[in-house]
């Protein structure tokens, strides 16, 4: 498997399955594991509705989804829901986990790389992963028709390397 599994993203909450861990990729997974809730579970619950603060974890596992619903490649689809949720999503108070230790952040802005990278931690998408697509351009259950090119240029990256050299068709701004 390249990445986690799509029911695994959509349908798990980071309030009780260890979202970080890499050896939970399924569903089937985070059953056998059985719940591990967060570490700021208790104050989460005393204080998150009296003063109205948000969990970056549940809202970067909601921007994973989405991320998985768009059809541009994995890079693009994360630029793309960045900027989205910093131009739709409500301003606010947030519960952020920085160097091991909880803490309220105001304002979306301050807190979206934190967002994005643990939308990120949570699909786990391995550099070098192919995303899977269809020929006939239909998506797939799993992501987009539109990596089709992202597959192709890293199968290109392989057959250069093969050979001692760069993949011509990648500008050096591409990310491999």
């Amino acid at each position: 498997m390249h990445m986690r599994e799509r029911r695994f993203i959509k349908e798990s909450s980071p309030c009780d399955t260890d979202m970080a861990d890499k050896t939970i990729q399924t569903v089937a997974d985070a059953v056998a594991k059985g719940r591990t809730w967060c570490s700021n579970r208790e104050q989460c619950e005393k204080r998150s509705v009296a003063e109205n603060i948000m969990c970056y974890r549940t809202t970067a596992k909601e921007m994973a989804g989405f991320i998985l619903d768009r059809k541009s490649p994995f890079g693009q689809a994360v630029r793309e829901e960045k900027e989205e949720y910093l131009g739709g999503a409500p301003d606010g108070k947030f519960w952020v986990c920085r160097d091991g230790q909880w803490q309220v952040i105001e304002g979306k802005k301050n807190v979206v790389n934190d967002i994005v990278e643990f939308a990120i931690l949570i699909i786990d998408m391995k550099p070098g992963d192919r995303r899977p697509f269809t020929k006939d351009g239909t998506r797939t259950p799993e992501l987009g028709p539109s990596d089709a090119t992202h597959n192709a240029m890293l199968d290109l990256d392989d057959i250069y390397a093969e050979v001692g050299q760069k993949n011509p068709f990648r500008s050096s701004r591409s990310q491999r």
